[in-house]
């Protein structure tokens, strides 16, 4: 279904167009090759990252963080 709607939407567009289209395909199909290398390993073993890398690990936040800092005093 979506090749047809793809080859119906090319119809009409002239020549230098339907070249610029056929680039950003090839583009999008390096940019999801550059992306699965990402996730994948030696083995083919697929991995996935986590949202947050530092999950494991302690992360301090200073006791007035939720404080308005002095200069921004004057806005408020």
């Amino acid at each position: 279904m979506a090749y047809d709607t793809l080859v119906k939407e090319a119809k009409d567009l002239p020549e230098d167009m339907i070249e610029q289209v056929i680039e950003f395909m090839r583009f999008l199909k390096y940019a999801s090759k550059k992306e699965q290398a990402k996730h994948s390993m030696r083995n083919d073993i697929t991995f996935h990252r986590s949202v947050n890398p530092l999950a494991d690990e302690f992360i301090s936040i200073a006791e007035d963080f939720d404080e308005t800092p002095e200069c921004f005093k004057e806005y408020i």
